[in-house]
């Protein structure tokens, strides 16, 4: 984290101060700092579990083995913004140095900020090379919660029609996050949307052809991917076909058992409730965790899919910007293959009292190995959700 993440990381602190690391927790692939015994054994067991579970839902089976060290989790626990930097190193083909700092309310770092860097791990794992900002901010976006899926979709469509849009052709070339905040909320919008668009597209193997569709698109040839996994060559006719989906409402594709998202029961906000903010980006270094019982829960129906047609509005990534709250965050870089690369998320803190149950839609009913409890339930907060607040800030 440079000098400006943590003066903003200060700021915040010193507005709402964090409760002190004291406690620490070792797992098989994590090694937990946080406020107290008990919650540090929460974070790496449930840390563990998403490493599990999550890895399943993408690759089809467990990472293997270990990791050669396992990554340390620093926790700063308080009523202060929900946030992660995760970091770490691709080299050779090979990927390790992992570091990850996490912040917030404990709900909301279990319930958001946990799993949406975990993916991050998952993806560096399988490709161990950097994904376009849109897929990996896109893909890891999947597993928040409802409600704050439905933020990203609220800020997608207020840019759809209108030249706020980043295009297609721009948007899969994308190698640094756009020095402005809007861009930078309106990338991870776009990229939340369209990562669910093309995964829902091929129903129960909608995971697995996105990542072999991504695997390919590293090659250069993004047109030739599309065709490949998705039958259509033309990145136009691809954009066209996406923003007819969104103009629809975003409706269901496929069976809501096979669509990666995290789920509440109850809304995150409320009227009475502040917007929270989320900007994510994930940057690995050159050179990964087991969880709880997790249930599946159906996703919001919507109308349905069958007519779509409409008009429409990096790709290797190496360097990372972190858009933060524009009252006393600034964008951050983290730049070059052989540096260490971050993972930042910030989500100003919201109050407990209201936090939704957590869920996993798409993990099974029964216990995995790990003797992990499930995270407390907790409003969880992603891209999207920085599509509203943080969207308010840069205003």
């Amino acid at each position: 984290m440079d000098a400006k993440a943590l003066a903003a990381t200060a700021l915040l602190v010193a507005v709402c101060p964090a409760v002190a690391v004291s406690a620490t927790y070792k797992t098989r692939n994590f090694v937990v700092s946080a406020s107290s015994p008990e919650f540090a054994k929460q974070v790496g067991e449930a840390a563990e579990v998403y490493r599990h579970e999550l890895a399943i839902a993408w690759l089809g089976e467990p990472l293997p083995g270990n990791w050669s060290q396992p990554c340390p989790i620093t926790c700063k626990t308080g009523r202060i913004g929900a946030g992660g930097a995760t970091t770490f190193t691709f080299n050779n083909g090979e990927v390790f140095g992992w570091k990850m700092d996490i912040q917030g309310t404990e709900e909301r770092i279990l319930d958001s900020v946990l799993p949406h860097e975990v993916s991050h791990m998952i993806f560096a794992c399988h490709f161990r090379c950097p994904l376009p900002r849109w897929a990996d901010e896109g893909a890891a976006t999947l597993v928040e919660h409802e409600s704050e899926r439905l933020r990203q979709t609220k800020l997608l469509d207020q840019v759809i029609q209108t030249s706020k849009r980043i295009p297609l052709s721009q948007l899969l070339r994308i190698k640094e996050y756009p020095q402005d905040m809007q861009d930078v909320l309106t990338l991870y919008a776009e990229g939340y949307s369209l990562a669910d668009y093309l995964v829902q597209k091929k129903g129960e193997a909608g995971r697995t052809i996105f990542l072999s569709f991504l695997g390919d698109a590293l090659k250069g040839d993004w047109e030739g991917a599309f065709q490949k996994h998705y039958g259509i060559s033309n990145v136009d006719d691809i954009e066209k076909e996406w923003t007819g989906w969104v103009m629809a409402g975003s409706p269901v594709l496929q069976p809501a058992a096979e669509t990666l998202v995290a789920s509440n029961d109850t809304p995150s906000t409320s009227p009475e409730e502040p917007d929270d903010t989320t900007v994510r980006g994930q940057s690995p270094q050159q050179a990964n965790l087991p969880l709880p019982k997790l249930t599946r829960l159906p996703r919001r129906e919507r109308t349905n899919a069958a007519e779509l047609s409409a008009p429409q509005p990096r790709t290797m990534a190496v360097t990372a910007v972190t858009p933060e709250r524009t009252d006393d965050l600034s964008p951050r870089e983290v730049s070059s293959t052989t540096e260490p690369q971050m993972s930042v998320s910030v989500h100003p803190a919201r109050p407990t009292s209201s936090a939704p149950k957590w869920q996993f839609p798409w993990s099974k009913q029964e216990e995995p190995s790990s003797t992990a409890k499930a995270p407390s339930s907790s409003g969880f907060t992603n891209p999207r959700a920085v599509a509203d607040s943080a969207f308010d800030f840069a205003r």
